[in-house]
């Protein structure tokens, strides 16, 4: 399998730890959502095989190609605008909780329009790469700051400030019927392999997907969600933890490096898991465009040769992440966030329900 599949998803993994997902896990604590994460693990790798051997009958072809070219025009263009509709909403959630951190934490005193027009000003740049390009970026975010957390997380379970009491008595939680909301909150970290609707037209061989790639993902899947949701429960406790806005930062700066540069753990932390979700980020909307591109295509918008359509997208999204950021509240946010992830089920079965059908039609 490519390496750049394995990209996909771990930069989705990584990027979740400080976004809604812990904090959508941690309030369901207590109803059902250590079941839930173990069945959002064994379904989300299951998931990850399917659409991998679903895209693997179609090498050097995105999504739009195929569904153009095998489905009517009335079950193309929706299927294509819901898609882009879940990776806007997806890069729009992560921006805004950053955003809100930064002020939270960094610089609560400067005004929020500005700080999200700082993001969105850089974020338009990268979204506006080429898909090659945003995978070699992707590749450098990562080895330059996967060290870094590792070492991070090895720090949080060394500490002996960790609580190994506290994880023992919510592991007593294991017997409740799982949770809908921590399901679809636990099976947003497999939704990168989907990334693939648009960057498989730069893969021109089928991936290989045994049973080695599978333990792996799956693997993996299950130590970030029991790191996501265990070691800030290990730190805090279990009856205050549900009441935290960003339990992985408050569990961070409880860490000191005695020897370090910097003594606060928190500005390490903050500064690593910002690389990785400003590349997740980069990532959902780039997809998002080259959706939007596909349904809309304004060959007529041009100037000195260059298409003008991706830049006018590109300026609404920012307008929308602009009044969006200015009016919600950080509840807000959260609800819309747990709505999100319940849906991912339906998102998950609309692409695969299309790769279905589109090769069925082509006959292969």
């Amino acid at each position: 399998m490519s390496r750049f599949l394995y990209y996909f998803i771990f930069l989705t993994m990584f990027s979740n730890i400080i976004a809604s997902v812990p904090k959508i896990l941690l309030f369901e604590s207590k109803s059902g959502a250590i079941p839930s994460m173990i069945a959002a693990v064994i379904i989300g790798t299951i998931l990850v095989y399917i659409i991998v051997k679903l895209f693997n009958s179609f090498p050097g072809k995105n999504l739009p190609e195929m569904l153009k070219a095998h489905t009517p025009k009335w079950f193309a263009y929706p299927v294509l605008f819901y898609l882009f509709l879940c990776w806007f909403c997806a890069g729009l959630i992560t921006l805004i909780t950053y955003v809100f951190l930064i002020i939270t934490f960094f610089a609560p005193e400067t005004s929020i329009v500005i700080t999200t027009f700082a993001f969105v000003l850089v974020i338009s740049f990268g979204v506006l790469m080429k898909s090659r390009s945003m995978l070699y970026m992707a590749e450098i975010v990562l080895v330059l700051f996967v060290p870094l957390i590792f070492f991070l997380l090895i720090k949080f379970y060394v500490n002996p400030k960790l609580d190994w009491d506290y994880i023992k008595i919510s592991m007593m939680h294991v017997n409740h019927v799982p949770s809908y909301w921590a399901f679809g909150a636990s099976l947003y970290i497999f939704v990168g392999i989907s990334d693939l609707v648009i960057f498989n037209k730069l893969f021109t061989k089928k991936h290989k997907m045994g049973w080695k790639q599978i333990l792996i993902i799956g693997a993996t899947g299950a130590v970030v969600l029991f790191t996501t949701f265990f070691v800030p429960i290990g730190y805090n406790g279990v009856e205050q933890i549900a009441n935290l806005t960003f339990p992985w930062l408050s569990t961070s700066d409880s860490i000191r490096m005695k020897y370090g540069p910097i003594e606060r753990v928190i500005f390490i932390f903050i500064l690593s898991f910002l690389g990785i979700a400003f590349v997740s980020l980069l990532l959902h909307w780039h997809v998002a465009l080259k959706l939007l591109e596909s349904i809309f295509e304004f060959k007529r918008l041009q100037w000195k040769g260059k298409m003008l359509a991706p830049y006018i997208f590109v300026i609404i999204f920012g307008v929308i992440s602009l009044v969006l950021t200015r009016n919600l509240t950080q509840y807000q946010l959260f609800s819309l966030s747990n709505y999100f992830y319940g849906s991912l089920p339906i998102f998950f079965t609309v692409l695969i329900f299309s790769l279905v059908l589109v090769k069925r039609r082509a006959k292969l």
